[in-house]
């Protein structure tokens, strides 16, 4: 009877050992669905000169193809704002752009060229990512002054309702870079930053041609984002196939 409970015994510490590695090496875990959420601030760069940062909050549902890619859904929903402060052509404009948006992309795994994290530098890096995606956004923008008049000394144009627009809708290619930080197996802290070039140039509601536009080409506008990104399902290991038969 010694011997049994002696046995047990070891049985038992053994399998807390083999959990305890598991929550303690947390750099090859490997599901292939991960879910995320979150907030953060934007950037507008349009036709007016002073960009006002705005919040934004996000989700997304990536399919991790392997161990390299994974593409997904994101959804955004927050704002973009901007204004002309008093100056030689203008009393001074502003706009907020409410706007709801999705977009699909991919995502390339930098972290993965490296064999393994050994070391404080290599674990922190593990994670960034790169990647482009393709999406749709619907603004409704408010507080656009839809009249008034841009004077210099060589010219005298009134602006009206044409040239201005307080809904649209448009495309937009989002350039993706971040970083995941795992702090647990399947719970990761993530920072993302999108650069999204839009196909219009009525994000801001304007629409002023060289010189009065502070930006000549379609309206672009950025977000920076901080998050936890989860792992849904099933996880297992990566690379290390003696790791994944240990612990899957």
């Amino acid at each position: 009877m010694k011997s049994k409970i002696i046995l047990l015994s070891l049985c038992i510490a053994a399998c807390f050992s083999s959990q305890a590695q598991v929550r303690l090496d947390p750099f090859y875990p490997y599901s292939k669905w991960t879910f995320g959420l979150g907030v953060g601030y934007s950037e507008l760069y349009g036709d007016l000169s002073q960009s006002n940062s705005q919040p934004v909050i996000h989700a997304h549902l990536d399919r991790n193809a392997n161990e390299w890619v994974n593409y997904g859904l994101e959804v955004q929903h927050g704002a973009v704002a901007a204004y002309e402060p008093q100056n030689h052509w203008t009393s001074g404009l502003s706009v907020n752009n409410q706007y709801t948006a999705a977009s699909l992309n991919a995502k390339v795994c930098l972290g993965e060229l490296f064999n393994h994290p050994t070391n404080f530098f290599t674990k922190t890096i593990f994670g960034i990512y790169v990647g482009v995606g393709a999406g749709y956004m619907f603004n409704n923008l408010s507080n656009v002054t839809l009249k008034f008049k841009h004077q210099d000394v060589a010219d005298i144009t009134t602006y009206s309702p044409s040239s201005i627009k307080t809904t649209s809708n448009n495309a937009y290619i989002p350039f993706i870079a971040g970083i995941n930080l795992h702090l647990t197996r399947r719970v990761m802290f993530n920072v993302n930053y999108e650069f999204c070039y839009a196909f219009s140039d009525y994000v801001d509601g304007y629409n002023f041609p060289a010189p009065v536009a502070h930006n000549q080409y379609n309206d672009m506008f950025s977000v920076l984002s901080f998050g936890l990104d989860f792992y849904v399902g099933k996880i297992g290991g990566k690379r290390n196939s003696n790791y994944r038969t240990r612990h899957n």
